[in-house]
Order: structure tokens, then sequence, then C-alpha cells
């Protein structure tokens, strides 16, 4: 006859103790719970209060990388296309510094501060794009000469835009650059094209 496994001798045990009522006494003073990680600020996981960061960034990218087609004649679908991905671009960097704002108090020291600088570059992408929105909006497509020079004027202001350096920034802390090389929104952050550290 086969010997019944370790597992299930463990499993009939403990279901004998329990039905038997069977209590054991245990030898020593109880402790309280030791009290749970903070998910901010001092003592908390500098990988965890990174990876937020960084996955802040990386929501307002996705409406950007977006970038619908602009070739073809018609010149109003072609405005409509453009209004509507810069808005979209707007509403991803909004809701990045919202995300931001609520990442908490930095675990280590600078932390804040380097949070500060991307949101306000955030900031102020935000606002160019909205320069050029309004641009693009105000142009009419039934003159074409004026809507051609209104579109290549906003092609080349967002040219030379630039975007903020998170991973950049993190790298002014040798703790958080350090926390940001094992944090995973940060390793998709680094991959896409332009956003690693200049």
């Amino acid at each position: 006859m086969p010997r019944p496994s370790r597992l299930a001798v463990a499993v009939v045990l403990g279901g004998l103790l329990s039905v038997s009522g069977c209590a054991t006494v245990v030898a020593g003073t109880p402790t309280a719970d030791p009290a749970p990680r903070p998910t901010a600020g001092r003592g908390a996981d500098p990988v965890a209060w990174v990876d937020k960061v960084c996955g802040a960034v990386l929501t307002y990218t996705t409406p950007v990388l977006a970038q619908p087609a602009f070739e073809g004649a018609d010149l109003p679908t072609i405005k409509q296309r453009l209004s509507d991905y810069l808005g979209a671009s707007q509403t991803g960097l909004q809701q990045s510094r919202d995300q931001l704002g609520t990442v908490g108090a930095s675990p280590v020291g600078g932390g804040d501060d380097t949070v500060a600088r991307i949101s306000s570059g955030l900031e102020k992408l935000q606002n160019d794009i909205g320069a050029a929105k309004a641009k693009v909006d105000a142009a009419d497509p039934a003159n074409v000469d004026a809507f051609r020079a209104a579109l290549d004027e906003t092609n080349t202001n967002l040219t030379q835009l630039t975007a903020p350096d998170a991973l950049g920034d993190l790298k002014t802390s040798p703790r958080l650059d350090k926390a940001a090389q094992q944090a995973g929104n940060c390793t998709k952050l680094a991959a896409i094209p332009g956003a690693a550290p200049r």
C-alpha cells in the first residue's frame, strides 16, 4: 500500500486538531505585527516610488506617439486630424501631471525636486502644444496658401519642442538612478526613442 504524502498527512492532522479543539501553548511575549512599509516618504521603497514617477510620464507618451497620417489633399480632414492629435496630447500631458501629483513624498532626498522639475517641463510642453493647437484651429483650409503656411509654422514649432528628460532628472540622484534601473515603468520609458537621458 502506498504511503500517504506528507502534505496529505499534514492536512488530515490539521483537521483533527481543529475538530478536537486541541490548543498548544507557545512560550514568549506576544508582540504586535510590524507596521506596514510606507508607500511614500522616508522609509518607502525607492523602486516603487520611481516606478510611479516613470508611469506618470509614460501616460502622455501614448497619445503623443499615436501620430496620425497627415498626407493627402483634403485640407479640412488634415486640420481635424492635427487638431485632434494635439488635443489628445494636451490631455495626456495633463493626466501625467495629475498622476505626478499623487506619487507622494520621495523616499530619497532630492526626489521631490526632481518631480517638480518634471512636472514643470510637462506644463511647459502642454502650454506649447496648446498654442500650436490654437494656431491650427484658427487656420482656414479654404485659404490654401495661408493654411499650408500655418501648418508649416506649426510643424516647425513642434519640432523645436523639448520633452522633459525624466530619466535624466532621476540620474541626478544615485539612489533614484539605481531605483530607476530596477523599475519596470522606467525601463519602458527608456525604450521610447528620445526618452533616454541626453
